[in-house]
């Protein structure tokens, strides 16, 4: 619970006033309580709740005060009390080193503090699991870009492992149509070869053919030669025959 909650700034001042005045008696016996600080061991302290407490040079209200008021939960560097045991000398962590009264001073950090630290430590940890769940946010986000990214992939896969199949078809298409061209082509080949030899073999029919003709035509005509000439002979003869008779 915070000093500003419960007190106003004109009852701190009667508060310090009135705390001033208490602490006329002891002057004379803090005066002669008052010895070196080097020798001094240091803890550290807490200002109790719900006050604001003054810093003096010396362990006394006549003393100046070098410090108006520290608030609640200050932490201090405590070197130890007065012989009396109502000072306290202290020293903040700006450096300023004076005494205030001891029973303002508690060896653990003040409820109000221990609140307002775990407030802050809640706040901070609300904020901490904020930021973690827009990291989160982000990395699901950034998952779910990834995961459409590798679905796209997988379709682009996908149609290139198509396209590739394809491709081998294709190329199984080609190598087997070669194939077939080059038997095709040999067997091409061989037919040709063999019209020929038939185109050779029937050029040499046609010569013999024509051979045999010229050779019939001879015969013919020798035939036809010898019989021109043996049948006039016939006659002849018949005709002496048919004379005889």
């Amino acid at each position: 619970m915070s000093l500003g909650n419960d007190f106003t700034m004109p009852k701190l001042r009667i508060f310090a006033a009135i705390t001033a005045l208490a602490m006329l008696p002891s002057l004379a016996q803090a005066q002669d309580s008052v010895d070196t600080n080097t020798a001094k061991t240091s803890e550290t302290r807490y200002v109790t709740d719900l006050i604001f407490t003054p810093v003096r040079t010396g362990p006394g209200g006549d003393y100046r005060i070098i410090n108006k008021g520290l608030p609640s939960g200050t932490e201090v560097t405590y070197y130890g009390l007065t012989e009396d045991g109502v000072w306290a000398e202290i020293e903040t962590k700006g450096g300023t080193r004076g005494y205030l009264r001891a029973q303002y001073l508690q060896a653990n950090a003040p409820r109000g503090s221990q609140v307002n630290a775990l407030e802050a430590t809640l706040a901070e940890e609300v904020e901490r699991t904020a930021q973690l769940q827009r990291d989160l946010d982000e990395a699901m986000a950034q998952l779910t870009s990834t995961d459409s990214s590798m679905s796209t992939a997988a379709r682009e896969l996908e149609q290139t492992r198509e396209t590739l199949a394809e491709v081998k078809r294709v190329s199984a298409n080609a190598i087997q149509l070669d194939q077939m061209t080059k038997s095709l082509t040999g067997k091409l080949e061989d037919a040709n070869a063999r019209n020929d030899l038939l185109k050779l073999e029937n050029a040499r029919l046609q010569d013999r053919i024509s051979s045999n003709r010229t050779i019939e035509v001879v015969v013919l005509i020798a035939l036809g030669i010898m019989i021109a000439l043996l049948v006039p002979r016939l006659s002849v003869k018949r005709r002496r025959n048919d004379g005889w008779r």
